[in-house]
């Protein structure tokens, strides 16, 4: 089956299936880590080698990062980040307000680290950046929450 393109709406990346959201903070969740409850959506965001600020699919697709997505399976950030947020197995407390979102997997964790935006048409969490993580790794920052249940 091959790849559907992906598509943009403004600034923000589509999901597979034409949705801004690829995930969400659900209230019951955002009221067991005290923060607000949002939709998760992709920018297509920039991407500029050596200048801080950098977010969204560009910033996911760079060249380096977009190997390692390849090597997990994935050929685009939309996918890597949908498969991400939409089934993520625990929240840890990020830098200046963010939260990461991690999916649980043998080899290595999948990542994404969003931030809350407000918004005239309603606040949502952005997804800054994505990428595949040693396992290790999760265990750095404060934990959240976690999924209760275990992932074969």
């Amino acid at each position: 089956m091959l790849d559907k393109p992906v598509q943009h709406k403004g600034e923000f990346v589509l999901t597979k299936s034409g949705n801004l959201d690829f995930g969400e903070i659900s209230a019951d969740i955002a009221r067991l880590i005290k923060r607000q409850a949002g939709k998760i959506r992709l920018r297509i965001g920039v991407q500029i080698d050596g200048a801080d600020g950098n977010y969204g699919e560009k910033h996911i697709e760079r060249p380096e990062r977009k190997e390692a997505l390849k090597k997990c399976g994935y050929s685009t950030a939309r996918d890597f980040i949908e498969d991400t947020c939409s089934d993520y197995d625990a929240i840890y407390q990020g830098q200046n307000g963010s939260l990461i979102l991690t999916k649980f997997y043998a080899e290595k964790n999948h990542i994404a680290i969003v931030k809350l935006t407000p918004s005239e048409n309603g606040d949502f969490y952005d997804v800054q950046t994505g990428y595949p993580s040693r396992k290790s790794g999760k265990n750095k920052k404060p934990l959240l929450w976690e999924r209760q249940k275990e992932r074969l």
